[in-house]
């Protein structure tokens, strides 16, 4: 029977989740299935959408809808937003507003077992 050191494995796999989004822009956010709508301050990160609609009124609004394409990325909040444009290519109305957290079945990027359940380590039922 071999033997393994536990405390060789404990040390491994700590270093390994305290790399979890060492270098790659893409753990902050998750791929989008529709084309989806954000909320954006004027420095260009995400803020909730309420943000938007709360200031909607005559004047002109510190908040921006930001349009992304299906398959684009989504970031999450205070995070800079990419790969979109503050003018839809498509009409507006054919875009959906993005929920808070990454939803259960979205392609989500990140460490050990972050596809869906909102990318918090998911699963076991």
């Amino acid at each position: 029977m071999k033997k393994f050191h536990l405390p060789l494995t404990t040390a491994i796999s700590a270093a390994i989740l305290a790399c979890t989004g060492c270098g790659n822009a893409r753990d902050k956010e998750w791929q989008t299935s529709d084309n989806t709508r954000i909320c954006t301050d004027q420095s260009g990160k995400r803020v909730p959408d309420d943000q938007c609609y709360s200031h909607s009124g005559p004047g002109v609004s510190p908040f921006l809808w930001y349009y992304i394409a299906r398959g684009g990325y989504v970031p999450y909040y205070g995070h800079p937003v990419t790969g979109g444009a503050y003018r839809p290519a498509a009409p507006p109305e054919s875009y959906h507003s993005a929920p808070a957290a990454a939803p259960a079945g979205a392609i989500t990027r990140g460490g050990f077992g972050s596809i869906g359940e909102g990318g918090h380590g998911g699963g076991g039922e």
